[in-house]
Parts: C-alpha cells; sequence; structure tokens
C-alpha cells in the first residue's frame, strides 16, 4: 500500500470531507512514490493515471498494482504455483514437465544442462535460460541466475505480488525449441467471460506475427499496437485457430471464475494445448490496441466491485476510501462483454 501524506488536521473527520478529500491525497501520494509507473504510463497513453478513481482499463489496473492485494496474486504470480492451478482446474491439461527445482545454480544436475531443457525463475518475465542458445556458458549462467534470485521481479513498476513470491528456479522441457512452431493464446476475461484472446506465433522474434480473435475463434478487426503500425506482423488472413482453441476458452473461464479480471494463457504444440502463465498484471500494467472504442469497452466490462480490495473489509483510511471507491464504481456500472467486430 501507499504511504499516505500527513492529513491536515480534521481532514477524514467529516464524511465530505473524507470524500473529497482522500481521493486527492491518494492520487498525489501515487505519483510520488509511484513517480515511474506514472511517468511510464503519460509516455505511453498521453494523460495522467486516474487511480483513485479510475475509469479506463489502464487507470484500474494502475490502480490494481496499488491497492488490490488479492492474496491470489501471488499465486499467479509464481510459474511453479500456476502448474498447481491449471491442474486444479484441468487435471487432464498438458502443461510442460518440470524436472529440477533449487535454489542455487550451481545444483542443477550437469545431466540437465541439455538442449531440450530451459532454467526459469518462477517469478518475472524474461528470466528464462535455454541451453540450446548458450550451452557452454556456465560462469555466466550461476551469475545470471542469482542476479535474479536476489532481485525480486516487479517492484519497479508496482506489480507487488512478484515480490511476495518465494523465489526458486526450475528446469523444465522445452516444448518447441522454435517458437515459429508453436502457437500462443492469451485469454482476457472479465467477470469469468472471455473479452477476447490475442494469438501468437513466435511472439518474441522480430518477425513474430498475431491476430485477435473472439470466444468462437473468430478473427475480429482490432489489432495490437504492433500489427496496427506494422501490418506485416499480422497472422495471413487463412489463417485458423487451432483446434484445441475452444478448450483453452472452456479452461480459461474456470480458472477465472470468480475473478474480475485475469489473463490466462496457453501454448500449442503440435496441435496439443499446454497451460501456460496466469497474470494479473498484463502487458506491464499498459493496454494498448488499435481500436479505442475496443480498449474503451474493456474498462467498462472491468467490474471492479468484484475485485478483492471492495469485497474485503478494509479499515482506518483505506476503509472511508473503500466507501467512497464503491460510490464511484456504483454509479459507473459496468457493461457485459459485447459481441466485437
Amino acid at each position: 500500500m501507499p504511504s499516505m501524506p500527513a492529513a491536515p488536521s480534521g481532514d477524514l473527520v467529516a464524511p465530505t470531507d473524507a470524500a473529497r478529500g482522500i481521493p486527492r491525497l491518494i492520487d498525489a501520494a501515487v505519483e510520488v512514490r509511484h513517480w515511474r509507473s506514472a511517468y511510464a504510463f503519460r509516455a505511453e497513453l498521453g494523460v495522467r493515471p486516474r487511480v483513485a478513481l479510475p475509469v479506463s482499463y489502464n487507470d484500474k489496473m494502475f490502480w490494481r498494482r496499488i491497492f488490490d492485494r488479492n492474496p491470489a496474486f501471488v499465486g499467479y504470480c509464481d510459474k511453479l504455483a500456476t502448474k498447481e492451478i491449471f491442474r486444479r482446474h484441468a487435471p487432464d491439461l498438458a502443461l510442460a514437465r518440470t524436472i529440477w527445482t533449487g535454489s542455487d545454480p550451481a545444483e542443477l544436475p550437469d545431466a540437465l544442462r541439455r538442449s531440450d531443457v530451459v532454467v526459469k525463475m518462477n517469478a518475472g518475465c524474461a528470466r528464462n535460460w535455454f541451453f540450446h542458445e548458450r550451452p557452454d556458458d556456465e560462469a555466466a549462467f550461476r551469475k545470471t541466475c542469482r542476479r535474479w534470485l536476489s532481485r525480486p521481479y516487479g517492484r519497479r513498476y508496482g506489480e507487488w505480488a512478484y515480490g511476495e513470491v518465494i523465489p526458486r528456479l526450475f528446469a523444465e522441457e522445452v516444448l518447441m525449441p522454435d517458437p515459429r512452431g508453436m502457437d500462443e493464446i492469451k485469454v482476457h476475461l472479465f467477470s469469468g467471460e472471455v473479452f477476447y484472446a490475442l494469438v501468437y506465433r513466435g511472439e518474441k522474434l522480430p518477425t513474430g506475427l498475431s491476430g485477435i480473435f473472439d470466444a468462437t475463434g473468430r478473427r475480429l478487426r482490432v489489432t495490437n499496437t504492433l500489427v496496427a503500425r506494422n501490418p506485416a506482423r499480422a497472422l495471413s488472413g487463412s489463417y485458423r485457430v487451432p483446434d484445441c482453441y475452444g478448450e483453452a476458452m472452456r479452461v480459461a473461464r474456470r480458472v477465472a471464475a470468480g475473478t474480475d479480471y485475469l489473463r490466462v494463457d496457453f501454448m500449442v504444440v503440435d496441435g496439443k494445448l499446454h497451460g501456460g502463465e496466469i497474470t494479473p498484471y498484463p502487458t506491464a500494467g499498459l493496454m494498448t490496441n488499435s481500436d479505442p472504442a475496443v480498449l474503451a469497452a474493456m474498462g467498462r466490462c472491468w467490474d471492479l466491485r468484484q475485485s478483492w480490495f471492495l469485497s474485503t473489509p478494509q479499515d482506518g483510511w483505506r476503509a472511508a476510501y473503500q466507501r467512497r471507491l464503491r460510490r464511484h464504481v456504483d454509479a459507473l456500472g459496468s457493461d457485459p462483454v459485447p459481441t466485437l467486430a
């Protein structure tokens, strides 16, 4: 939680004063304490975040990073715990096999330093060591892994749940050495219902392709910003979603049931669906796409009344703020997931 500036004497005594003053205090505190996130927000979106009384999708994501300390987020941010979540909701879903866990890279068995193995940190993004890319650099491998373990991911931009995960290394089988042969499906869900899904092929490559589809697998006109800037990065017009796409939607709904907003990811290898990641903080907390109307609809579908913060008793100034925020959210209301063109 942000440390609030000291309130003037009597500022929180009268409800009417609290209603006016708390949001201003919160926005001021956020701008100071989370200045990197506020700067990144303005640089990417061209406006200042409305954190205390959020309206847009990106406002609400900023708010989530600061206030919504849902304990479930810690499990979503832990790649090892995520596998257990998938197993609980979809026991038959394939998962990349974990073959070692530890807290010291020197303890990784020599037999696992091979091209079909990747070592990852359980909490973070882009903390992966593929032995098929750097098979013989043992000193760099150990140094890199120890750096990961010593530097909790996410603190810089307020993604607090990553810092609550007990850091571990783990080795798992590489599902597909060439990412161009694998589809990744990233499903965005509000109140447990699919808004849309991004499908990537070779996402991390300079030549990676993508498209956006509805819950039935129908291609939508909206694209991510990368494709909007460079149409050559779009999946071809003849692309059809994998046969297991419907299974991905069903599992995603089960995983996201009871949540206000979540992204659930899958991988498709040789036509077979595999569970991937679950994230409460997609796109590092900043979302853009080619259609402002679609982004606005995402904000309207996100019902904060289902969030941990608004459904859990608070105390002190948080209780006063919770009452003010609930009035704000009640006035905004929320929309059901729309049918997109």
